[in-house]
């Protein structure tokens, strides 16, 4: 490459950077965000849950307007919605406001990130150094996925979660600041591209009320009317998403691509891989911190078996495909993630960070063998000119579920501990009412309901509850995890279905 390509793909490396620590970054904050904002973990899971949702939502109509109207603009408006959302952050009052401002964080890297890997393919450099030029690019992200934690606790360590979104802002100036001098406004763009916005919105809502029903079904009781009444209206609004993609002009998902068995097994084969690596992402740090006592710089390092193996994987995932094929690649990869899943539930308490340190091992080797190659899978399932498609497709189906997975479990976690934790009260002699038990629970005992409830008890009824709330966080972490064993050995079962013969012989 010429040094004119060369300074442009680390422009677009230092955007994906940027994206990248934005992720995993934010998963390390969730236990300072309770602390300041007096909130429990099926309130803070939206942090992640909202973010992943619309960027996923966000993305293909992203990519659909960077073909219309110019990647570099798009970019430019991305990052533009991107760093001023990371302002929000940076100042919200709220944690209402904190999660407002994390979708629109989303929805800017939503057009950030279809328009950074088309503005690689296709304006860098010559066709030849395309698949070199993406792996640059994702090592960007996939390092800033690494490094993420770590900003997280080194900013909570100088006294303040906020900082973090600062490191937002300033990789977003620097990225706009690159695409302004470095790359060039583009003259000709695609003519009668349609947007699928009323398949994107059926879809988009549905995924949301599923999510705020599972976050509040502890709170409202789970047969309760209210309740039955939002999953009812969820579960009408994903049946009609089919019909509604019958009579657009451009669906999300295309029919003749429905009607094509690799192609669905290879959807679901993007979906299940994230069920452990986003459960992990979000409770490993917790248990670090909560249960080990652990600071929030010590739990960023504790976290690097997974994070480090995630980026390693992303690289090298293109050649192992090669090397090896899907169906192998793919039925070790998830073979390794839910055993490393299960291996969370089955190892004993009180091993320390011995307990989930196998866990992280095996499910970021399992993500490395699965995320990559499930994705160019699917892309290997359809024709040539939908490959874009597909991609983007493939990704959004693997964001969305991961936000489903967390919704999931983060409730039978809460539910498991809340009752784990009334037990150990109760067989320790201390009576206290629901109430108190529910601002507890799960916590780190440093919010303002938390401080109010062990100020009520003697130093000897502190040191159960301490110990009694570790062992109850531990319980229902456990149990989120058989969730996740049973949500990624799924993808053993899509793994051994799958054809590679006829994945290779596209006739849809």
């Amino acid at each position: 490459m010429d040094r004119s390509s060369v300074v442009k793909v680390i422009a677009l490396m230092v955007t994906g950077f940027g994206i990248g620590i934005d992720f995993t970054g934010a998963l390390i904050l969730v236990p300072a965000i309770e602390n300041s904002f007096d909130a429990d973990i099926t309130s803070t899971q939206w942090v992640l849950n909202i973010y992943a949702l619309f960027f996923a939502m966000t993305m293909v109509a992203g990519g659909r307007l960077g073909d219309m109207y110019g990647h570099r603009k798009m970019m430019l408006i991305g990052l533009s919605i991107f760093l001023f959302s990371s302002v929000m952050c940076f100042v919200s009052p709220s944690l209402d406001f904190l999660i407002v401002s994390r979708a629109l964080q989303g929805i800017g890297a939503g057009c950030v990130w279809p328009c950074t890997l088309a503005f690689g393919a296709t304006k860098v450099s010559r066709p030849e150094h395309r698949a070199m030029i993406m792996g640059l690019v994702l090592a960007g992200v996939t390092c800033g996925n690494v490094i993420g934690p770590l900003i997280s606790g080194t900013v909570v360590n100088l006294g303040d979660w906020r900082l973090f979104f600062l490191a937002n802002v300033l990789f977003a100036t620097i990225s706009m600041v690159t695409a302004l001098l470095l790359m060039e406004r583009e003259t000709h763009h695609k003519q009668g591209e349609h947007i699928d916005f009323a398949g994107m919105a059926v879809l988009s809502f549905a995924v949301l009320l599923l999510l705020y029903g599972l976050d509040v079904g502890a709170d409202w009781g789970w047969t309760s009317s209210p309740l039955l009444m939002l999953f009812f209206v969820c579960a009408v609004l994903f049946v009609l998403f089919p019909q509604v993609e019958k009579r657009v002009k451009e669906p999300l998902l295309l029919p003749q691509m429905m009607v094509n068995r690799e192609f669905r097994i290879t959807l679901g084969l993007n979906m299940f891989n994230v069920s452990a690596a986003f459960v992990g992402l979000m409770y490993f740090p917790q248990y670090m911190q909560k249960v080990l006592g652990w600071s929030t710089l010590q739990s960023a390092f504790g976290l690097a078996p997974l994070t480090v193996l995630l980026a390693v994987g992303s690289i090298l995932s293109g050649k192992l495909y090669n090397d090896f094929g899907p169906k192998r690649l793919l039925f070790w990869g998830y073979l390794c993630a839910t055993v490393g899943a299960a291996s969370v539930v089955v190892m004993p308490a009180g091993l320390g960070y011995i307990q989930i340190l196998p866990g992280m091992a095996m499910i970021g080797l399992g993500a490395t063998l699965t995320v990559g190659p499930s994705g160019t899978a699917a892309v290997c399932a359809v024709k040539p000119e939908r490959a874009g498609l597909v991609g983007g497709l493939s990704f959004m189906t693997h964001l969305v579920y991961g936000a489903i997975s967390v919704a999931c479990a983060t409730a039978i976690m809460y539910l498991a501990s809340l009752q784990s934790l009334g037990e150990r009260l109760t067989a320790a002699g201390i009576t206290m009412s629901e109430a108190d038990q529910r601002a507890i629970n799960s916590g780190t005992l440093i919010t303002s309901s938390a401080r109010a409830v062990m100020e009520k008890l003697s130093t000897a009824e502190a040191e159960k509850v301490k110990s009694a709330i570790a062992a109850a966080f531990d319980t229902g972490m456990n149990m989120a995890f058989i969730f996740a064993t049973v949500s990624v050995s799924i993808g053993i079962v899509l793994a051994i279905l799958l054809d590679e013969e006829k994945l290779h012989k596209v006739e849809s």
